[in-house]
């Protein structure tokens, strides 16, 4: 049968249930879950953010719902299915559920749910994949799991925030053993919680995330989350060496950046995309939008437009989209020729080599 995870919000009741409030509702699930043909298996408690995550398993979404609508009534503000092998990924095993079904850590404190996200991208012309070799070895040494999503780039999965920061600082010290002229590596780090009230994926909201710091992290630097900053030791990740390989974003500068990359993915495939069309759709200033993305990113406006383009094009060539005219046309530019010239000065390869590497 399907497997499905539920958000329940404590501001969703009348009254905020206390972690008791919340053990009796499970027991009353449990009393009429077997007559609907649905079990109940495990469930996550964050008190502090007010957010329960309950895993079962059910013939589908409504059956599952209506196990809570008959025990107490009081329904989750979403519900998702999961793909299985993605699950176990994501929350891992480090962790198991006491007897009131309540995941908890190894010292008993409640296992909250968040976990940590890693996107890496490497981009090296070198035809070798000795690097990628030395990569998986730390983050597995780190405790990392891959995400088996196909893309571009790898996404790793942390239940610690201080070893998803330590593995990526590390990555980063091998690097730079590395000739810097044939490899690039870029990370975004992003936390979250397994079920939000709009998300239909799991972690979908801190995927995307990664991703978009990622697109906006400069060669061989981390960009790490608000919230992924919180969830680790701050003296030790402030101290650190290799501070500025680090950029730690404040929750303003976040939501700045997350806007401005879903702004720019949105329009990249006209060809009129600038920063005028750009800040008419953000709703800010020109000489302002300017600013802040310079501020944020060390890219001009105009500069970040054309990475994100080039960023695009990467992954379409990857993902064996077309011809490098069709990826041309699908990031805005109308020129193929100019188009493979800005992605060979951009990656050192033209895109019709990229194509023969990546086929």
């Amino acid at each position: 049968m399907p497997i499905f995870m539920d958000l329940h919000r404590a501001s969703d009741f009348k009254v905020q249930p206390t972690l008791d409030d919340i053990m009796h509702l499970h027991a009353a699930d449990v009393v009429v879950q077997q007559r609907l043909g649905v079990k109940i298996f495990q469930y996550w408690i964050n008190e502090q953010a007010g957010l329960v995550f309950c895993l079962m398993e059910g013939p589908d979404r409504e059956t599952c719902l209506a196990v809570h609508r008959e025990s107490h009534g009081s329904l989750p503000c979403n519900i998702i299915e999961l793909n299985g092998s993605e699950y176990m990924t994501f929350m891992g095993d480090e962790y198991k559920a006491n007897k009131f079904d309540i995941v908890e850590r190894h010292d008993g404190t409640l296992d909250t749910g968040y976990r940590i996200i890693m996107a890496t991208d490497l981009i090296s012309t070198m035809e070798d994949d000795s690097f990628r070799k030395i990569i998986d070895d730390i983050i597995k040494n780190w405790g990392g799991r891959y995400v088996n999503r196909p893309g571009s780039r790898e996404l790793i999965v942390f239940t610690i925030g201080q070893s998803a920061i330590d593995c990526a600082l590390d990555i980063m010290r091998s690097v730079q053993n590395l000739p810097t002229e044939t490899n690039e590596l870029r990370i975004g780090i992003s936390a979250g919680e397994p079920v939000t009230a709009r998300q239909q994926d799991i972690f979908g909201d801190a995927v995307r995330l990664a991703n978009r710091l990622c697109d906006i992290a400069q060669k061989n630097q981390i960009v790490i989350s608000s919230l992924a900053k919180e969830l680790t030791r701050q003296a030790e990740l402030h101290g650190s060496k290799q501070k500025g390989s680090l950029k730690i974003l404040s929750p303003e500068e976040e939501q700045f950046l997350d806007l401005i990359v879903e702004n720019i993915n949105s329009l990249l495939s006209e060809a009129s995309l600038n920063i005028q069309s750009l800040s008419k759709s953000m709703g800010m200033s020109r000489s302002k939008l300017y600013r802040k993305i310079t501020e944020l990113t060390g890219h001009s406006a105009n500069s970040l437009i054309r990475e994100l383009r080039m960023q695009k094009a990467l992954k379409l060539i990857r993902n064996k989209y077309g011809n490098v005219a069709q990826v041309s046309l699908e990031v805005g530019i109308t020129n193929p020729s100019f188009f493979a010239k800005s992605f060979q000065k951009r990656f050192g390869v033209s895109p019709s080599t990229a194509l023969k590497q990546y086929s």
